[in-house]
C-alpha cells in the first residue's frame, strides 16, 4: 500500500511530520470521545457498493455513512492498545492493524470478531429535548409545556416540564415513529413535584384505514411512582400491540396531581420488542442519528472492546474495522502510538490482553544460519558452494531476570505450553515490531544469590518463528 495513493495522503502523517488534524471526507466525530482515545474515524464503502453509487455522468455521489466506528486508546502501563469498535446490524467484523509503512496485520482475536448482541433502535423523535420541544403535545389536563435547561436534567442539558393550573391529571403526547410490532418497550426518566395517585404509559393505535384500535396501557407500580417523587428515576414499561395496528400515539399521564403540579420528563426510548429500556440516542457512544441530530430516531450498535497485546511499541498505528457484507465497508481510526517507556513486553498468544513486563538480561546474540555445503574438487583453489536461496531465521539465546519468586512463577507459566511468545522491545532497540520466539530447554540460575533470595535468571535458546495461527493456540 502506498501512502501517496491512500486517503491518508491528505493528512500531515503522509509528509512524515506534524500532528493529524485534517478532517477527511466521510470522517466522523466520536460522540463523546473516549478519554485518551482517538475521536475520529474514516468510513470507506466496499468497492462493489462504491461502484454502484457512481453516476453515469462521470460524478460519484458521496457514500452514505451506515453508522459504526472505531476508537483506539494506548494503555502504556498495560502494554496494550485498547480497541473499541461498533457497527450497526453487523454479524461479523474483522480487526486489522495498520503500521506506518502501510503494512496490514490481522489482530489476534479480531479475525473474525463475531457480534453476538443486537443493534438497538430508539424510535423517539425528540428523546432528550436537547434541541427544543418539537413534537411534544399537551394532553390530559392541558398542561403548560416548557423546556427547562440546567444541571438538573436527567439526560444532557434539558428536560420537559408539564405544569397544570388546576388539580387533576397531567398528560403529554410523545413524538415517535415506531412501526407496528408485537411488543413495545418504553423507557422514560420521570420526576413529579408531588405524588400522583396513578401513572400510566399508553399507546393508542389506528389501523391502516385510520380506525382507532384498543389502547395498550401499562401502569407504574406504587414503588415506581415513589421513586420519581422529587427526583428523576428511570421507568421502563412493556406494552403489547393489537392486531392490525399501524399508527401509534404514545402518552404519559399522571393522575391526581395538585394545582400547579409539575411532571418532568426526559430521556425517552421507544423500542420494538423487549429490551432493558436503558437510555440511548444518536449522541450516545456507539449511537447514530438516522436524521437530524436530536430530532430523529437513532440506532445503537453493541460496543466491542478488546486489548491488542501484540501492538508494536513506539510507532504510530491505525486500526481498521472491516464489515465484509456488501453494504459494509471499512472504518479506519486515527493514529495513536503505544509508548514503551523503555520497557520490554512479552506476550503469550493465548492471553494477548495480559502481556508481561520482562527484564532482558543481555542483548541477545542472534545467528542467521546459512544452510550450505562447501566442496573442494581435487586440485581446485576455490571451493564450490551449494546453498539454499536464503538464510534461516535468527537463532540465539534469551536471558530474562525474575526479581521475585512470583515473577519467576509467572514466566514459567507463560513458557509451560511451549507456544511461541512475542517479545516486544522498545523501537529504539532496533528489533522492528518485535520477535516471535520458540524457546528450547529453560535453565533457572540463581547466580550468586542465596536460596531464599528471589532473584533468578531464566535462560533458553530460541528460534525466531512466524506468528502462530489462531487455530493452533
Amino acid at each position: 500500500m502506498s501512502w501517496a495513493r491512500a486517503i491518508f495522503a491528505r493528512t500531515p502523517f503522509a509528509a512524515g511530520a506534524g500532528t493529524e488534524s485534517a478532517t477527511l471526507p466521510g470522517q466522523q466525530e466520536l460522540p463523546p470521545p473516549i478519554p485518551g482515545g482517538t475521536a475520529k474515524w474514516t468510513y470507506t464503502p466496499n468497492p462493489p457498493l462504491g461502484w454502484a453509487r457512481r453516476g453515469w455522468a462521470g460524478g460519484a455521489s458521496p457514500p452514505t455513512y451506515p453508522g459504526g466506528g472505531v476508537s483506539i486508546r494506548p494503555v502504556p502501563e498495560a502494554g496494550v492498545m485498547q480497541v473499541t469498535a461498533w457497527w450497526p446490524d453487523a454479524t461479523v467484523l474483522q480487526i486489522i492493524r495498520e503500521h506506518s509503512d502501510g503494512t496490514l496485520w490481522p489482530v489476534r482475536g479480531g479475525n473474525p470478531l463475531f457480534v453476538t448482541r443486537p443493534t438497538r433502535r430508539n424510535y423517539a423523535l425528540n428523546p432528550s429535548l436537547e434541541v427544543g420541544l418539537h413534537g411534544y403535545v399537551a394532553d390530559a389536563g392541558n398542561p403548560t409545556l416548557a423546556r427547562v435547561t440546567g444541571g438538573s436534567a436527567a439526560r444532557g442539558g434539558a428536560y420537559l416540564a408539564a405544569t397544570i393550573a388546576a388539580a387533576g391529571p397531567v398528560g403529554v403526547t410523545v413524538p415517535t415513529s415506531i412501526p407496528s410490532t408485537p411488543d413495545v418497550t418504553i423507557g422514560v426518566d420521570l420526576r413529579f413535584s408531588a405524588r400522583p395517585s396513578a401513572v400510566t404509559v399508553q399507546i393508542t393505535w389506528t389501523d391502516l384505514a385510520g380506525v382507532p384500535l384498543p389502547a395498550s396501557t401499562a401502569a407504574l407500580t406504587t414503588d415506581q411512582i415513589n421513586q420519581s417523587v422529587d427526583q428523576f428515576a428511570r421507568q421502563v414499561v412493556k406494552l403489547s400491540t393489537p392486531a392490525g395496528a399501524v399508527t401509534p400515539t404514545v402518552k404519559v399521564i399522571a393522575a391526581g396531581m395538585p394545582a400547579g403540579g409539575v411532571m418532568a420528563l426526559d430521556g425517552f426510548t421507544v423500542e420494538r420488542y423487549s429490551t432493558a429500556g436503558s437510555f440511548f440516542d444518536g449522541a450516545t457512544y456507539g449511537g447514530t442519528w438516522l436524521g437530524p441530530a436530536g430530532l430523529s430516531a437513532s440506532i445503537l450498535a453493541p460496543l466491542l472492546n478488546f486489548a491488542d497485546g501484540e501492538a508494536p511499541l513506539d510507532i504510530p498505528l491505525r486500526y481498521r474495522v472491516v464489515n465484509p457484507a456488501s453494504t459494509g465497508g471499512t472504518m479506519t481510526s486515527q493514529l495513536a502510538t503505544l509508548l514503551s517507556g523503555g520497557r520490554t513486553w512479552l506476550t503469550h498468544p493465548s492471553r494477548t490482553d495480559r502481556p508481561l513486563v520482562v527484564q532482558v538480561g543481555a542483548v541477545p546474540k542472534r545467528t542467521r544460519e546459512s544452510p550450505r555445503g562447501v566442496f573442494y574438487p581435487l586440485g581446485a583453489t576455490y571451493p564450490i558452494i551449494v546453498s539454499s536461496s536464503q538464510r534461516r531465521a535468527p537463532t540465539g539465546e534469551l536471558s530474562l531476570g525474575a526479581l521475585s519468586f512470583a515473577e519467576r512463577d509467572e514466566l514459567l507459566a507463560v513458557f509451560a505450553d511451549l507456544q511461541p511468545v512475542y517479545l516486544r522491545p522498545p523501537a529504539e532497540f532496533g528489533y522492528g515490531t518485535g520477535m516471535w520466539l520458540s524457546l528450547g530447554d529453560l535453565d533457572e540460575d540463581p547466580g550468586d544469590r542465596r536460596a531464599y533470595q528471589g532473584t533468578r535468571i531464566l535462560t533458553a535458546p530460541f528460534h525466531e518463528v512466524a506468528a502462530p495461527s489462531e487455530l493452533a493456540v
